[in-house]
C-alpha cells in the first residue's frame, strides 16, 4: 500500500499502478529534515535546562536531578542517527510494502519508547515530588511538550485546508480542516491557561475559588474538573474506536466510489496502523479514572496521557499533509 493507504494526491494525474510501485512524496522529504531539526534543537534546549537545572540545585546544597539530561542525550542520538538513516526517510515519504510495514513498527517503538522514557524519569527522581516538579511542574517537560506539539498540529491543520481549498471546489472540507485547527488552538490556549503560563498574571478571585488548580483555564473549573477523569476514558476510548473502524468504513463505503473520491477520503482518515498508541492513551486514562495500579501511575500521569494524544494526533495530520503533497516514482521499481 501506498504511504499510509497508497493515496495518490488530486494535485497530480491518476495513473494505472500496481502494488509493486515505489512513490516518493516531497513533502515527507522535508517532514525529515525539520524533524531532525525539531530534534537536535530540543537536545541543546534540554542541555541548557538540564545544566542551569543542575547549578542551581548544587547552589541551593540539593540534590540535583538529571532527568532533563538524559532526555537530551537520548534525543541527540536519534538526531545524530537519524541523519544518515535511509530507513528514516523511507518511513516518512515511501510508499511502497516496505515502508508500510516500517510504519507499523515505528508506531509500536514509539509506544515503547514513551513506556521506557516514563519509566526512566520515574526511577532517576530523588523521590515522587521531585519526579512530579520535574515533569508537571510549572515549565515541566511534559507541559511544554505538549504546547509546542499542539502549535505544530495547528500549524498542520491549517495547511490541509489550504491544500483542500486549491484542490477541491466545495469549501466545506476547507472549513472543517480549519476548524480542526482553531480547536486545536482551543486546547493549546488551555494548555497555556490563556497566556497566565507565560505572562504570570494573578487568577482573578471569582474565578481561583472555583478553579482546582486556580489557574485561567475552563478544564479545571468545578464541575468540569469533578467529571474530568472520566470524561477523558470515554472520549479516549471512542478515539480508539474511531481509529480501529473509520479505514475499514471507508473501505467497504468507497468500493464503487471514483478513484479522486477514494484517494482524498483515503489520505483523510487515520491510519489503522496508529492504534497501539491510542491503546496507550486508554490504557493510562483508566488506571487514571479507576484508581487502579495507584502505586505506579498516579494522577498527574494522565499529562502523559494528553501529550501521547496530541502526538498521535500531530502524527495523523502530518499524514494527510504529506499525501495532499507532490509524489515522484522511485527509479527502477518496475
Amino acid at each position: 500500500m501506498g504511504p499510509f493507504f497508497n493515496a495518490l494526491p488530486l494535485t497530480r494525474p491518476l495513473t494505472l499502478w500496481v502494488m509493486s510501485v515505489s512513490f516518493r512524496y516531497s513533502r515527507g522529504v522535508r517532514l525529515k529534515h525539520w524533524l531532525l531539526v525539531g530534534l537536535g534543537s530540543a537536545s541543546v534546549l534540554g542541555s541548557v535546562v538540564g545544566v542551569m537545572q543542575l547549578v542551581v540545585a548544587g547552589v541551593q546544597g540539593e540534590q540535583g536531578d538529571p532527568g532533563w539530561l538524559l532526555l537530551a542525550l537520548g534525543l541527540a542520538l536519534i538526531t545524530v542517527w537519524g541523519r544518515s538513516s535511509p530507513w528514516l526517510l523511507r518511513l516518512l515519504a515511501d510508499s511502497d510494502p516496505v515502508a508500510h510495514r516500517a510504519r507499523r513498527r515505528a508506531v509500536w517503538l514509539l509506544v515503547m519508547a514513551m513506556v521506557v522514557l516514563i519509566a526512566l524519569l520515574k526511577l532517576s527522581a530523588a523521590d515522587l515530588d521531585a519526579y512530579k516538579r520535574l515533569v508537571f511542574g510549572e515549565g515541566g517537560l511534559v507541559e511544554w511538550s505538549q504546547v509546542l506539539v499542539l502549535a505544530a498540529a495547528c500549524r498542520v491543520a491549517w495547511l490541509i485546508g489550504a491544500d483542500l481549498r486549491r484542490q477541491l471546489v466545495h469549501p466545506a472540507p476547507c472549513l472543517v480542516a480549519r476548524g480542526v485547527a482553531v480547536l486545536l488552538g482551543v486546547l493549546l490556549l488551555e494548555e497555556l491557561a490563556w497566556g497566565q503560563v507565560i505572562f504570570g498574571w494573578r487568577t482573578p478571585e471569582s474565578i481561583r475559588s472555583i478553579n482546582a488548580q486556580q489557574e485561567t483555564t475552563i478544564h479545571n473549573i468545578g464541575w468540569f474538573q469533578d467529571r474530568l477523569d472520566l470524561f477523558t476514558f470515554l472520549a479516549t476510548l471512542a478515539l480508539l474506536a474511531a481509529v480501529l473502524l473509520l479505514p475499514w468504513i471507508c473501505r467497504r463505503a468507497l468500493r464503487r466510489s471514483s478513484v479522486q473520491r477514494k484517494t482524498l477520503l483515503q489520505a483523510l482518515m487515520p491510519a489503522p496502523y496508529s492504534w497501539p498508541l491510542f491503546l496507550l492513551v486508554v490504557g493510562l486514562a483508566y488506571c487514571v479514572a479507576t484508581e487502579s495500579w495507584s502505586d505506579l501511575i498516579h494522577n498527574r500521569d494522565q499529562e502523559w496521557g494528553e501529550l501521547v494524544l496530541y502526538g498521535s494526533g500531530l502524527l495523523m495530520l502530518l499524514r494527510t499533509h504529506v499525501l495532499l503533497g507532490a509524489f515522484e516514482q522511485q527509479p527502477g521499481e518496475l
